[in-house]
């Protein structure tokens, strides 16, 4: 066999074992790809809500955590978060996940379905928004471990990440991310001054007008 034809081979054997979707400049890859800086995103604190927080093991950067259930971060056990109804837990169905007033380029996730919390065979959607439009990608979540890692190109920043899963599955753990941005207090208040700016310039003008 010559190089070349054995390089493709190699080539087209990894793809089949990892599964690659770009989108945009939106990466999809099944399974656990780091790349070494992403950061783990701490759990455990024992709040509910339909939006919960997480932070960063290294930068305590907050990440946030949203649904159309009443989450739920046990403050023991492997650090995940579930969905509860009436105390108990049910599967969870939807959760998007974000950094608040922030960005992010990489993201791992693994939505587990394990016990009797969660059906596996199902399709999961997972959407990702960013700064150049909406991407998706779908996948058949299993019993077990389901790690997707998304990751962007060029100049593409995230906004946030949706997974939905109709059947439900039993929580979601193994989070980490890398890439983030916030913005700097004093960018902030540039643009709140420059927005202010605007709006008196806009009123004063308006009044010339009607003078």
């Amino acid at each position: 066999m010559k190089p070349r034809q054995l390089t493709f081979l190699i080539a087209a054997c990894f793809a089949l074992v990892v599964p690659t979707v770009s989108e945009a400049g939106v990466v999809f890859t099944l399974g656990n790809n780091s790349s070494g800086d992403e950061e783990n995103v701490l759990l455990g604190s024992g709040t509910t809500g339909t939006t919960v927080f997480g932070a960063t093991n290294t930068t305590n950067l907050t990440v946030q955590f949203t649904s159309t259930q009443t989450l739920n971060e046990p403050a023991s056990g492997a650090a995940r978060i579930e969905a509860t109804s009436g105390g108990s837990q049910v599967a969870l169905t939807d959760i998007t996940i974000s950094v608040p007033g922030g960005t992010f380029t990489d993201l791992i996730f693994n939505p587990t379905i394990t016990g009797t919390i969660g059906t596996d065979g199902g399709t999961a959607t997972v959407t990702v928004v960013a700064n150049d439009g909406t991407s998706s990608f779908d996948y058949s979540l299993g019993k077990g471990n389901n790690y997707l890692t998304i990751t962007t190109t060029s100049t593409t920043v995230i906004d946030s990440v949706n997974i939905s899963y109709a059947p439900g599955f039993s929580d979601l753990r193994q989070i980490r991310i890398s890439g983030a941005a916030v913005p700097e207090p004093s960018s902030i208040a540039i643009m709140a001054v420059g927005g202010a700016f605007a709006a008196t310039l806009g009123l004063r003008r308006g009044r010339r007008r009607a003078g």
